[in-house]
């Protein structure tokens, strides 16, 4: 199909630039299928006629993966590390397994439904899945799948775009998209500009910055319970939980801060300039702890230690028989006081790290599980007070808006009432729907919704199609009641259903702003709402200033290759590399051969096996560690000593001045005013370059100062002189984009060079 669809495309989008009309682009809009775009985001499956699949699913995330089975995350993560590809098989998965769901190539799940947990997280990670497998039977370190009795490390192959098991491993393949798609995307984009932004459900800064390149406007879904899973925030989670005195539970909060602070932060800069809605944290607390029954049988086996008991004890006072409609969302900060306040208090210090640096943050607080105006109105009163006492101009309590997740049946009737406490709603389909059915999305889309469907009771899964009799109603109800309450209220929609064309369709007829789907369904909403906007009226093909001469295929200019500058680098030794990794925080190999001129893997192995350097392998990142740090301030003076600091110090006055004017700059390009720049001004878009590639040119000679003191600084010239001319022949994210070796990217790490060289502190001087 990948090549079918590519001609079509190539065929259509070269239509419409060679005819330059907004008809001939209207028609290439309409000729393709939002959903067909998946083939080019996802892993397909090539199969033989005579090769039947071993069992079946629900196709809760698209994609193909092989892999050894692992039946824990825990093992998920052993195996990953060890370099082997797996599929975690769980009964189903809780947030104690996520670390293991991104270590695996696949995910199967005997229970849940298209939006329980696993599917859920697996979309956001474009990891294949397949949930509610009813048939597989788990026992011990064997999964029988129909008459086949697998065992842990057997492969299985998984296709999470038909729910199809296979035995053995298969041979998969991807399609890559046409150039040509880049035209069509930019085309919907046009006609979506100004009514409805297309934004991703995003919680990490890996996530975010996929999403942004994939065309995401923002986030309309940042869930901050993901980020108390790992590894190092888990254990300070559960001792907040389980705390019994209010000193213990104060420093528990506090080191939540801190490590919120640092995950808001990664977040909020790659998505810089564009809006981040951060949702407080929403699951029930029991969540974050030990499984009950696993708990209960080992203290049958004798197995519990006191710490054990002790947990055992608040599983057990935490349990609730239906959670999901229990103490969760906004009721946790009413029962949980401090909890809220906390995590705003850790958003606007990152948010304030990153003004400080000259970047734009966009924040958007949502409060999840709202029933009533009053209960609003005194979580809305927990934020105000936060930002009013922190008191930063650009994060006053007039400036970040405050919304409610929409996401009960009464929430949405008394949607008029919640409006007059909110700046903003954003539906939660998923749950809206599982509440207005009474179902339970976890356990009926794989033995009762079949049944439904095959009866005519239902025409399609409520759960990937929106019911817009039912909950359509609902949704209707509140966006009317919103609007006649307060007109400027902004309205979104953050479930998956968002992704679904016809869901999309329903919604934009609703008079939505924005949707919100996960990062790898991006492309295809994109299309989807245009495609809405045309059909409902909302836009008209006549009123749309297409970019036809900025997207044509054979003509356009191409950037040149963004590769690393050659140059020389000096000696490669280990204090260059631990120099480096303080200047850049973290940084890849690619990142590191950028500023030094080569890799130094078996250098790098060494500080690694040292504890000196840590290797994050899902991000594929180098970073120091405390011991690293240490060692790499003892060995700054055999890289700068007081004479180099000197010759240095004589030209960084000048390098001062123009990054005044470059900091200046970064905001002209990425702000208009109040407002974010859509860069759908091309005029504006070019003077900003102009003026670029002329602070490109004037840096120069600064530069080649600074080479005169240090010959590694001459590095900087031709990493700066490729970005500008990246920017300059049509790569706008070049210009201010986060860890691509943008203009942006390369200037902060010369200003931070030079910062350390020179034993500089960054606040004293007041040169953020």
């Amino acid at each position: 199909m990948g090549e079918n669809l590519t001609d079509t495309i190539r065929s259509a989008v070269r239509s419409a630039q060679a005819d330059g009309s907004s008809a001939a682009i209207g028609a290439a809009l309409a000729s393709i299928r939002p959903e067909d775009l998946a083939v080019f985001f996802h892993a397909s499956l090539s199969i033989a006629a005579d090769v039947d699949p071993i069992g079946s699913g629900l196709p809760a995330s698209p994609g193909a993966a092989t892999g050894r089975i692992v039946l824990s995350a825990d093992a998920a993560l052993e195996a990953a590390d060890a370099g082997q590809s797996v599929i975690l098989v769980r009964s189903e998965t809780s947030p104690d397994d996520v670390l293991g769901m991104q270590a695996s190539r696949g995910i199967v799940t005997q229970r849940g439904g298209l939006v329980s947990h696993a599917a859920v997280v697996a979309r956001g990670w474009g990891v294949p899945a397949v949930v509610g497998a009813s048939e597989i039977h788990i026992e011990a370190d064997t999964v029988t799948i129909g008459d086949h009795v697998l065992r842990a490390g057997d492969e299985i192959t998984i296709d999470g775009s038909t729910g199809s098991i296979y035995l053995g491993s298969m041979e998969t393949f991807g399609s890559e998209p046409p150039p040509e798609l880049d035209a069509l995307l930019a085309w919907a984009d046009d006609v979506a500009l100004g009514h409805v932004r297309v934004r991703a459900n995003a919680d990490t800064e890996a996530d975010a910055t996929r999403a942004r390149e994939l065309g995401a406007q923002g986030i309309g879904l940042c869930r901050t319970e993901h980020m108390f899973l790992a590894a190092n925030r888990l254990p300070i989670m559960r001792r907040l939980i389980l705390s019994s005195n209010p000193d213990t539970e104060a420093a528990a909060l506090a080191e939540l801060e801190v490590a919120q602070t640092s995950d808001f932060e990664s977040v909020l800069e790659a998505m810089d300039s564009l809006p981040v809605t951060v949702r407080l944290l929403d699951p029930p607390l029991h969540e974050f702890l030990p499984d009950l029954l696993d708990l209960v049988a080992c203290e049958a086996r004798g197995e519990l230690d006191e710490a054990g008991c002790i947990e055992l004890a608040a599983v057990r006072r935490l349990h609730e028989s239906n959670p999901m409609i229990g103490t969760r969302g906004v009721r946790l900060g009413v029962v949980r006081s401090g909890l809220y306040e906390m995590q705003v208090r850790a958003l606007c210090a990152a948010a304030a790290n990153l003004f400080e640096r000259g970047l734009r943050p966009h924040v958007e607080i949502m409060i999840p599980l709202v029933v009533d105006a009053e209960e609003l109105r005194i979580a809305r009163s927990w934020v105000t007070g936060v930002l009013d006492e922190i008191g930063h101009p650009e994060l006053a309590s007039n400036v970040v808006t405050v919304g409610a997740m929409i996401e009960t049946p009464r929430a949405a009737l008394t949607a008029g009432a919640l409006a007059e406490h909110a700046d903003f709603f954003s539906f939660g389909t998923n749950d809206l729907t599982q509440m207005t059915f009474a179902f339970s999305r976890d356990d009926v889309e794989a033995k009762l919704l079949p049944a439904y469907q095959a009866l005519g009771i239902l025409p399609a899964n409520p759960f990937a199609e929106l019911d817009q009799e039912g909950v359509g109603a609902l949704i209707h109800i509140a966006c009317e009641q919103a609007r006649l309450a307060k007109p400027t209220i902004k309205l979104g929609a953050c479930g998956e259903h968002t992704g679904h064309p016809a869901s999309a369709d329903f919604l934009v007829r609703q008079g939505v702003d924005s949707v919100s789907c996960s990062p790898f369904r991006v492309p295809m909403a994109r299309l989807a709402i245009a495609q809405a906007l045309l059909a409902c009226g909302r836009a008209s093909l006549d009123s749309v200033e297409f970019r036809v001469d900025r997207q044509t295929a054979d003509d356009a200019p191409r950037p040149e290759p963004t590769g690393v500058p050659t140059g020389d680098a000096g000696p490669i030794d280990e204090a260059v590399v631990l120099h480096v990794l303080r200047i850049r925080g973290f940084a890849t190999a690619d990142g590191l051969a950028a500023s030094l001129g080569a890799h130094p893997a078996e250098l790098l192995d060494r500080l690694v096996d040292e504890g000196l350097v840590r290797y994050i392998e899902p991000r594929q990142m180098y970073g120091l560690l405390p011991d690293g740090k240490a060692r790499q301030e003892a060995l700054l003076d055999s890289l700068a000593d007081d004479a180099i600091r000197a010759r240095l110090g004589e030209t960084y006055e000048q390098f001062l001045v123009l990054n005044d004017e470059f900091k200046a700059l970064c905001t002209t390009w990425q702000m208009r005013g109040d407002q974010p720049n859509d860069h759908a001004d091309a005029d504006y878009d070019r003077a900003c370059v102009e003026q670029l590639e002329q602070l490109s040119a004037q840096v120069q000679p600064v530069i080649d100062d600074l080479a005169r003191a240090m010959p590694r600084m001459g590095r900087y010239g031709p990493r700066l002189s490729t970005a500008s001319t990246n920017v300059a022949n049509g790569d706008p994210k070049q210009f201010t984009g986060v860890m691509c070796e943008s203009f942006h990217d390369v200037w902060m790490e010369l200003h931070e060079d030079l910062i350390v060289l020179q034993r500089i502190d960054r606040t004293a001087e007041g040169s953020f």
